[in-house]
């Protein structure tokens, strides 16, 4: 293809609807106004310039230089705006349809997809809050000839209205919260061996980033409601974010068996006859080596499943903000074998759980901590969700040998974790099993071709404000 000869130009400006609010006073027959003020600042960074542009790759796209902006609210009312990509070119203008942009991590759209060039909807800045933003522009692989010597043009608008700040009333969910609703804060440690069938408050333990508290047993106060479904509270993470699992439309009682509670049955991943198939993502079946087995360049079926659901229902409508980058191990260390091929291997899981029933929250490989961040973890992750681990099942009443229908997770059906168990091989194949939660409560071994529930995790961040007790009649909901 013959160079393409355009330029893309990108300034940030400021739309804004003001708002003025009048507060009244009546004393003596007098009264007084006063009138909320809306400053917005906005510093930006480097100007997206490209002349003689060629068509390239989402993949190639992806690693331009961004276009980067900050913008600040230095006044005393809140900012609720629209982020909106304008185009400013009057003649000889590129096909929309061939214009793509991708804004931080989302992604990547076509102009032409844009209602109204809206990028992003909805976004709020109280005052002294501040946002920064990038966007890159880049002209789609299948750009025909048909726009050579064509241009594009645009700028950025934040499209918004400001009103009145109201300090939120709430509180910060920490232990001594908990403790406060009458949860009862355990020292010392359980015995793993035994499921919990009471609710048995909170325990401790070590993570990777500090000291964890999670719910066991029958818990009546880890109830949230957040984006229009209900959660139940696995646990404040080591950092204080608080890590939750999907559970419904509606609240349910401890051990209700309700297909509600969890999403659509998928494999955990397709294939099965390679030790690459125990991961949430996965390297090169067949290869030699354990580092090209496991490497995380493909995504799992399940992973695929849960992202699309992620971006579906918090995403796109605007409920990411509250949800914090965390660690989700998909601990494939080995307990014995290789975790190559169709070699024999038996994940360290499978050692912590069912031998020796001693669970962990902590995840010893990088590779195996699934995050956005890659100073958190390995930053293969898409979006801010996981899976639970088998561990954690433990941790909250379940265990591999008896049946639990009275602790928090059981909900009468079957759902997978994250935790890698065992690779059989079976002549002339074999078998990769991931640990799952069985609809008696207790875990088991599964193929990872088999289908069952899908059950997201998501951690909240930690200075999120609350509202309620935790309770099914009065969960834990956001206020802020």
């Amino acid at each position: 293809m013959t160079v393409l000869s355009i330029i893309l130009v990108l300034v940030v400006m400021t739309s804004t609807t003001y708002s003025l609010f009048f507060k009244v006073h009546t004393m003596d027959n007098t009264e007084s106004y006063t009138a909320g003020i809306l400053d917005i600042k906005v510093e930006e960074g480097s100007k997206l310039e490209f002349i003689n542009s060629l068509p390239i790759t989402n993949e190639e796209g992806a690693t331009l230089t961004p276009y980067t902006f900050t913008i600040t609210n230095v006044g005393n009312l809140s900012y609720t705006f629209d982020l909106k990509l304008l185009s400013t070119t009057n003649d000889n203008l590129i096909n929309p349809d061939y214009i793509k942009i991708k804004l931080d991590d989302k992604e990547p759209l076509l102009l032409s997809s844009l209602s109204e060039g809206i990028l992003d909807k909805d976004l709020t800045l109280n005052p002294e809050e501040s946002i920064t933003m990038s966007i890159r522009i880049w002209l789609s692989i299948d750009t025909p000839n048909t726009e050579i010597g064509k241009t594009f043009s645009a700028k950025i608008v934040t499209d918004g209205i400001g009103s009145e700040y109201v300090e939120p009333k709430g509180f910060n969910l920490t232990v001594d919260k908990f403790e406060e609703l009458g949860v009862t804060i355990n020292s010392g440690t359980p015995d793993f061996s035994q499921v919990a069938t009471t609710d048995e408050g909170v325990w401790s333990a070590e993570d990777d980033l500090e000291t964890s508290y999670y719910f066991r047993g029958a818990s009546k106060n880890n109830y949230v409601k957040f984006a229009g479904y209900y959660w139940r509270i696995i646990r404040l993470n080591g950092d204080g974010t608080i890590r939750m699992i999907y559970d419904g439309t509606s609240a349910h009682a401890n051990g209700e068996s309700s297909t509600d509670r969890q999403l659509q049955n998928t494999s955990f991943n397709t294939n099965y006859s390679d030790n690459a198939y125990v991961g949430y993502m996965y390297g090169t079946p067949g290869s030699s080596t354990y580092e090209d087995t496991h490497a995380n360049t493909n995504n799992s079926t399940i992973k695929t499943a849960n992202d699309s659901w992620y971006k579906t229902n918090i995403e796109d409508k605007g409920f990411s903000r509250y949800v914090a980058d965390a660690i989700y191990c998909n601990d494939r260390s080995l307990s014995s074998g290789t975790g190559i091929g169709i070699t024999e291997t038996e994940y360290m899981s499978t050692n912590r759980l069912k031998t020796n029933k001693n669970p962990s929250l902590k995840c010893t490989q990088t590779n195996d901590k699934f995050t956005i961040s890659s100073s958190l973890g390995n930053g293969k992750l898409t979006y801010p969700v996981g899976l639970i681990s088998a561990d954690e099942v433990v941790y909250a009443g379940g265990t591999s040998h008896t049946r639990n229908s009275q602790y928090y997770l059981c909900n009468g059906q079957y759902y997978w974790t994250t935790s890698p168990s065992v690779f059989h091989f079976d002549v002339p194949y074999g078998y990769s099993d991931i640990w799952l939660v069985l609809n008696s409560g207790d875990i088991a071994s599964s193929n990872v071709n088999v289908a069952r529930g899908l059950r997201p995790v998501i951690s909240l961040k930690s200075d999120t404000t609350f509202s309620g007790n935790g309770t099914m009649d009065s969960p834990f909901e956001i206020v802020s």
